[in-house]
């Protein structure tokens, strides 16, 4: 069964909260995950979409990702 791309690249920034997207491809590739760059960029999309990390352009051809921390209400 193949894991989501979106799962993995969560899991992977709850080890680190920022990484770039060299550092990605790199460590998923590391890992045997076969993926193209069109899915990790649509998988980026969607996640920065529903609010759970953010993207930004870090130098001309690097991008830096960083998982968005959500405060938890307290309960009273």
């Amino acid at each position: 069964m193949r894991t989501n791309l979106k799962h993995l690249i969560l899991s992977k920034l709850n080890e680190k909260n920022v990484i770039t997207d060299k550092e990605l491809i790199n460590i998923l590739k590391k890992e045997n995950y076969d993926f193209s760059l069109s899915e990790l960029n649509f998988a980026l999309l969607e996640l920065e979409i529903g609010g759970l990390i953010l993207t930004r352009w870090s130098g001309k051809d690097k991008r830096r990702i960083e998982k968005i921390e959500r405060e938890k209400k307290e309960e009273v």
